[in-house]
This record gives structure tokens, C-alpha cells and sequence, in this order.
């Protein structure tokens, strides 16, 4: 009656769990999972993460910081003193208010650029200067108590790093590599030249050095490092970067170095041969204005001078001292038109000048200063100007690129169209101005005609008259033009104006808090790889609950973990009431139940591996079996390595099991009682050299049919199934196989060697009993007690369940 309410009351409590799941989404196996999983490795993240977070510290810490330096110029600004200036730049030039900041761009990266401003600090930055610390070697730029002039070097020790030592106030030492990787150590002596075959360096004093710092600047390893200028330029090239915003005349520059000190250094100096380069380009064009202008106006002297020679002559030789009023008002009359037709020579032959240009192709440097003289504000001189300032950029981007770069190929086709256009229009212009010429040939002929009444003298010193007149007003408008380029010259600018001057901004790289949080990503990675396969594949199935998640096999056992070891005694039969016993009481019942149906007499007992207590569970099932008034058998059936006879507390029989297997003892011989009522046992004897093979024996079977024909229940205890196939034959001769698990040893693995042994061998009744179990319930503490297993066969089996040294 007892057992039909249990078994009823079993059922009701599995309906309800069946019927919570189908209502919730997280049931309570579900919590129990997360809660087991946190109590077994709360621990991971606290050791894991700090780890990660002290190595990403120290990790951020050893990377070199990178600062930058920023500057923002401003091209093609018209700032003036006074907008109404009669003559400035460009009113004079008629430059275009248009700048290519592409082009202007490639000229600040480019490498003459930054050549030029290399040079102009070589004494600073031809030295690089090292503290060596505990952790990391930083570089100093400033603040050094000495300084290093270089005067010659061995070509391979360029670029390398020199240790360098203040020995005292007066003296310091220089080591470097020699032949053969030797380090040769050189003395020298400050304020005086160091001269080697080696190398030829001069070491000052700053004034940070004294006699009272010397002693502890003494202490501090330095590094020394000499550079060539082709390193710097490349080494600063690389680091520079430029940027034009949309819709702008602005360029931003900056420059990375991890002295932010040196970046400043190197952008000022920079900003000043990009003004510098742009003011030569200015002034060349006015002197090569200017001297056009000069050999136009020796030209038009001599003419000058030749003409009053010959006016001179004339009146002297012919005694003419006068002409008539009408004589004069003509000569002025054939002046002005003859003035105006030199005007336009000179024009032709500045057309023909620029036309010879293009179509030689001479020149790489083109000033076309003759253009600007006639032309003011039209298509012509706006073009010359626009062909000057490609070409220019053009000579620029050619130091820095081939032939078959992009800005190359773009300034090489605007200029061939701008001079293929400069044709057409010279080609118009010249003939236009043909056709001038001619109706002023026609006005003068005209004049000419009238003063044909004159008298022959007369009309030869008119034409004298007319000749010198039209070169003095030739003559004057040169000198004007040449006033004007003059004082152009003092309103030249740049073009460029600093908008910003060079400043720090701060520290670019590394991001040391995005490597300190990708550390602590990893970390945190890592601590989740490591709880995932602590909980699935590494996690100990230390608790009934988590042995329920693994699998669906019955549980007939859990028992409790006894600290203290025994190499014999029965516990259920020294201590009667004792926790253990109890759990080995409700180990008998639900193994009764778990039989439902059937009738178990034999009972097979094996684990996975030695030490998980399976000769500690066998013996003292069998005794509790016993003590119910059951004739027991318990059978020691591990033939490599026996056990039972050590709980039982006896000598190791000299015969049993492996003697009755060949013969040599009856079963009846054999059969021991024990000191405990209705328990008997079949003891292994001696160890066989075969143990495998005897188990296979028919004699053995006869055996297994005896003892269950004569006992109640028979109790087998085998060896770990996980070692050894002897447990895995025997459970097809059993009515139920019982499959021990320590909580100290079974993970996953080891529930699905148990659920693979039983699929593939078709065995049923394979229960399961948890072993070890840590607070199970307080009650179920009980302290003095303990088993231990171990097996020797040679494969370093450990020391039992419980054992202590």
C-alpha cells in the first residue's frame, strides 16, 4: 500500500513539472542551469578580466605616443593697406583671383619643399636624443644636458642607436658597433672635437649640466641617434598630411611626431619657405618685367641720341634755325599717328615673341613679361598669366612625380589647349593689328602728301623731328611702365596668409582607452569562452539537479562526500544511523523501483574511471541489502585489480573466483560468509595474468546462474567501464547495471561514454547513483568517515574517493 501511494505521488509531482514547462518559457531547469553555472564560475571573470585589464594597461603604456602639430594657411587672400592703391601686385600683374589648391597642395608635400625646410633645422633635428627606463626608452627633444654636433660618421652607423654615457662633468663616453657586431667604446671629452676613423662629433655641455648634477645624470642611460637629411625629409614627408575643405581657399596641415615640440618646429619652418617660394616666383616675374623693360628702353635711347645727332647735323650743315607755325602743327599731326604705329610694332613683335614660345617649347621658366605693357585686363594677358602658373606647377609636381601621374597628365593637357587658344588669338590679334597699322600708314601718307609743298629742306628735317618726337613719347611711356613695375614691387605678397600658426593638439595615436577596452573585450571573451566550456564540456557534475540536465537515465543514487578516508570497515554496518547509511537505504528503495515490472536479483556495479568510490558503493549496498533480511551476495568480479576483500577487512584469499575458473576450487570452497547476517562473498583470489579472458569463460556463467538460483539479490563489483571491457560483457548477464559518478571527477564527457555504452550495446536497466556530493543537506553531514579507491595497474590510476595525505 505504501509503495502504490509513493509511486502515485511520484507520477502527480512529474505531471506537474511536464505541465509547468508547457505554461512558461524559462522553467525552473532553466534557472537552475544559470544559477549552477554562476555558483561553479563566479570566479573566472574576477582572476580573468583583471588580468586582461593590467596587461592592456601595461600594453597602452609601452606604445610610443604620437602627437600633432596643426597649421591653417589661407591662399590667394587680398588683403591690402589701402584698396585704392593707384598701383599694387595685382591691379599691375591682372592676376587671377582662381588658385588650384590641388596643385598647391602637391607644392607643400612636395620633397623640395621639405628639403628646404629640413636644411634650415638640420642643426636641431640631426641628433635624436633617448632616455632608456625601467619599462620603455623615451626620446627628448628638449632639456638634454648635452648636445651633439656631427661633423662626419661611418655611413653604416647612420640611423643607429649609440649608447652614450656621462662619465663626469668633463668627460662622457660613445659606444658602437664595429667590425663583427664588436662594440667599440670611444672617450672623448666636452666642448672639444671627438675625431675618429669612426667618427668625427663635438659633445657640449647645457647648462643643466653641473658639477653638483653630474653625479645623477651619471645614473641615466642614453641613446643617441644621428640622422641623414634624405631620412628626416622622407621620415617628416610621410607624416604630413594636407587637406583643403570644400568650397575653400583654406589648407589644413598637419604633421605627426611623437615629440609634439618638434612637429610645431618643423610646420613653422615649413609655412616659411612656402612663403619664401612663393614670393621668388613674384619677384621673378617683376625683374624679368623689369629687365625686359630696360633693354626696350636702351633700344629706344640710342635711337634717341642718334636721331639728335643727326637733327643736330642737319641744321648745322644747312643753317636752319626754325620752321613756320604750319610746319609744326603737321610734324605733331605725323608724331602722334607715327607714335602709335611703333606702339603697335612693339606689340607684333611681343606677339611674335610669344608665339616663337609656344611653338619652340623652349622655355620650362616662361615670363612673357612683354604681354602685360599693351594689354591691360583682356583674354591675352589673363592667358599668359594662367600658362605662367601651370608651368610652374607643372616644374613643382615634376620633383615629386613621373610623367604618368595624374596632376602630371592634367597641367600637361590645360596647358597645351591654353596654348593651342594663345595661337588662334595671337594669329587674330596679329592681323587686326595689321589692318591698324595700315590706316595709320594711310593717315601718315596723307599728312606726308600735304607737307609735300614744303621746301625740300624743310620736309628732310620734318621727317627728322618726327622720327625723334615718336621715340620720346615711346621712350616715356616705357619709363612710366617701369615706374609702375617698381613700385609694384613693394606691394608684393605671398598670397598666402597663416591663418594659424603651428600649435599642438593633443595625442593621435595610440588610443591607449581603445586598447584598454579591447583588452577588456577580450577578457571578457575569454571569460565567457572559458564558463561555456567549464559549463558544457570541463563543468564537474557535482550536484543532482545538473546530473538531471545531462541526462534522462533513472538516478537511484546520490551520496553524500565523507572527508576522511578508510581503507576497510562497512559504514551502514558500524554506523547504522549515520547520514550515509541513510542515503544508502533510499539507494536500495529506488533501486527497487527502479525495476518496476520486474524482478532484479543481480545487480552489476562499474564507473568510468578508479577512485570514483565503485567498490565502496557495491560493498556497502550489498551490506544494507542485507541488513533488510536479504541473502546477499556480493561478488568480486574486478580480477585486475580487487578491492573488496580490503573493505571486507581479510587477506586476499588464496583462492576464489580465478581459482575456481581453471579448476582448481570447487564453488561450495569459495564461499565465504562475512560478519555481517545473510552477507556472503565470492572473493577475486589471486590476480590471474588473464584477467579479461576469464570473465569470457563458460564457468563463469554456470557461476552467475548458481548464485541467482541461491540468493536474493547478488551484488557484482567489475572494474571502471571506461578502462576496461570486462564490465560492458557482464552487464548482458545482469538485471540491472549500476553506473557510479564522483561530483569530483564526471563531466559531460563521461555522461556521454555512459549514454554511447548503453545505445551501442542495447543494455537496459542502466541506472545511475551520484557519489560525493557536497551539501546535500546538513543532515546528510557526517564527518569521520570516508572510502577511498585505487587502482595499480600500471596506468597512474590516483588515490581514492576521499583521500588525504
Amino acid at each position: 500500500m505504501t509503495r502504490f501511494y509513493l509511486k502515485n505521488y511520484i507520477c502527480a509531482i512529474l505531471r506537474s513539472e511536464v505541465a509547468t514547462k508547457k505554461q512558461s518559457i524559462i522553467t525552473e531547469k532553466d534557472i537552475s542551469l544559470i544559477l549552477r553555472i554562476i555558483k561553479s564560475n563566479w570566479w573566472v571573470p574576477l582572476v580573468i578580466i583583471p588580468v586582461f585589464y593590467f596587461v592592456g594597461r601595461f600594453y597602452a603604456y609601452k606604445q610610443i605616443s604620437v602627437y600633432q602639430a596643426f597649421t591653417s594657411l589661407l591662399l590667394n587672400h587680398n588683403d591690402t593697406y589701402y584698396q585704392s592703391n593707384v598701383v599694387n601686385e595685382n591691379s599691375f600683374y591682372n592676376a587671377s583671383s582662381y588658385v588650384d589648391n590641388i596643385n598647391e597642395k602637391r607644392v607643400i608635400e612636395s620633397y623640395d619643399l621639405m628639403e628646404k625646410t629640413v636644411k634650415s633645422l638640420m642643426n636641431r633635428l640631426s641628433v635624436s636624443y633617448y632616455i632608456v627606463g625601467k619599462v620603455r626608452t623615451t626620446e627628448q627633444f628638449m632639456g638634454n644636458p648635452f648636445r651633439v654636433k656631427v661633423t662626419s660618421m661611418r655611413p653604416d652607423l647612420y640611423e643607429q642607436l649609440l649608447d652614450f654615457r656621462i662619465l663626469n662633468y668633463n668627460e662622457y663616453s660613445v659606444s658602437y658597433p664595429g667590425a663583427d657586431n664588436v662594440k667599440i667604446e670611444k672617450r672623448g671629452v666636452f666642448g672639444k672635437d671627438l675625431i675618429d676613423l669612426d667618427l668625427n662629433i663635438r659633445v657640449d655641455r647645457e647648462p643643466n649640466l653641473t658639477p653638483e648634477t653630474q653625479k645623477g645624470l651619471s645614473q641615466i642611460i642614453y641613446l643617441i641617434q644621428i640622422h641623414t637629411a634624405e631620412y628626416l625629409i622622407n621620415t617628416f614627408r610621410a607624416n604630413l598630411r594636407t587637406e583643403n575643405p570644400d568650397y575653400s581657399n583654406f589648407i589644413n596641415i598637419t604633421l605627426d611626431d611623437v615629440i609634439p615640440e618638434r612637429a610645431a618646429l618643423v610646420l613653422d619652418t615649413l609655412n616659411e619657405e612656402y612663403l619664401k617660394s612663393r614670393l621668388k616666383q613674384k619677384f621673378d616675374l617683376n625683374n624679368k618685367t623689369i629687365e625686359y623693360i630696360d633693354k626696350q628702353l636702351n633700344e629706344i635711347t640710342a635711337f634717341l641720341n642718334r636721331y639728335e645727332d643727326s637733327l643736330q647735323g642737319y641744321k648745322s650743315r644747312n643753317a636752319i634755325f626754325d620752321l613756320p607755325w604750319q610746319q609744326g602743327s603737321v610734324l605733331n599731326k605725323i608724331s602722334q599717328y607715327e607714335s602709335q604705329l611703333t606702339e603697335l610694332k612693339l606689340q607684333g613683335e611681343a606677339l611674335n615673341d610669344m608665339e616663337k614660345y609656344i611653338v619652340e617649347d623652349k622655355d620650362p621658366q616662361f615670363l612673357p613679361p612683354n604681354v602685360f605693357i599693351f594689354e591691360k585686363g583682356g583674354y591675352l594677358s589673363s592667358a599668359a598669366n594662367e600658362l605662367y602658373q601651370k608651368q610652374i606647377q607643372l616644374n613643382v609636381v615634376y620633383g615629386v612625380a613621373t610623367s604618368n601621374n595624374p596632376v602630371v597628365i592634367d597641367l600637361k593637357s590645360s596647358i597645351k589647349k591654353i596654348k593651342q587658344d594663345l595661337l588662334v588669338y595671337i594669329n587674330n590679334t596679329r592681323n587686326a593689328t595689321k589692318k591698324i597699322e595700315q590706316n595709320i600708314e594711310n593717315q601718315i601718307n596723307s599728312y606726308l602728301a600735304d607737307a609735300q609743298g614744303l621746301p625740300v629742306k624743310q620736309r628732310e628735317l620734318l621727317n627728322i623731328q618726327r622720327q625723334a618726337t615718336v621715340n620720346e613719347n615711346l621712350y616715356n611711356f616705357l619709363l612710366e611702365r617701369r615706374a609702375n613695375t617698381q613700385i609694384s614691387k613693394a606691394s608684393i605678397l605671398p598670397g598666402v596668409k597663416i591663418v594659424e600658426r603651428p600649435r599642438n593638439v593633443g595625442e593621435v595615436r595610440p588610443d591607449k582607452a581603445a586598447i584598454q577596452n579591447s583588452f577588456l573585450t577580450a577578457g571578457l571573451f575569454v571569460t565567457l569562452i572559458v564558463i561555456l566550456l567549464r559549463a558544457f564540456l570541463l563543468s564537474k557534475v557535482k550536484t543532482l539537479a545538473h546530473l538531471k540536465e545531462l541526462t534522462e537515465m533513472p538516478i537511484v543514487g546520490v551520496l553524500p562526500y565523507l572527508k576522511t578516508a578508510r581503507e576497510s570497515g562497512i559504514l551502514v554496518e558500524e554506523h547504522p544511523n549515520a547520514a550515509i547509511s541513510e542515503a544508502f537505504r533510499s539507494f536500495r528503495i529506488n533501486l527497487q523501483y527502479a525495476n518496476v515490472g520486474r524482478v532484479a536479483k543481480t545487480f552489476l556495479v562499474t564507473s568510468f574511471s578508479p577512485g570514483e568510490g565503485k567498490t565502496f558503493t557495491s560493498v556497502n549496498l550489498a551490506a544494507i541489502m542485507a541488513k533488510a533480511g536479504k541473502r546477499t551476495l556480493i561478488i568480486e568480479l574486478d580480477l585486475h585489480k580487487p578491492k573488496v576483500h580490503k573493505l571486507m577487512g581479510v587477506v586476499q584469499p588464496k583462492q576464489g573466483i580465478s581459482t575456481y575458473l581453471i579448476g582448481q576450487s570447487k564453488l561450495e570452497d569459495i564461499l565465504v560468509s562475512t560478519q555481517i547476517e545473510n552477507l556472503y562473498c565470492l572473493y577475486a583470489g589471486p590476480i590471474p595474468p588473464n584477467p579479461s579472458e576469464c570473465v569470457l569463460s563458460e564457468k563463469l556463467k554456470e557461476m552467475l546462474a548458481y548464485c541467482k538460483e541461491h540468493y536474493d539479490y547478488v551484488v557484482i563489483d567489475t572494474p571502471p567501464a571506461g578502462l576496461l571491457s570486462d564490465s560492458v560483457y557482464l552487464m548482458q548477464h545482469v538485471d540491472a547495471s549500476i553506473f557510479v559518478l564522483n561530483a569530483n571527477s564526471a563531466t559531460k564527457r563521461v555522461i556521454n561514454f555512459v549514454h554511447t555504452l548503453v545505445q551501442n550495446n542495447n543494455i537496459h536497466n542502466m541506472v545511475l547513483t551520484l557519489n560525493g556530493v557536497r551539501n546535500l543537506n546538513r543532515r546528510y553531514y557526517y564527518k569521520g568517515y570516508g572510502y577511498s579507491y585505487g587502482y595499480g595497474y600500471g596506468y597512474g590510476y590516483g588515490k581514492g574517493y576521499g583521500y588525504r595525505k
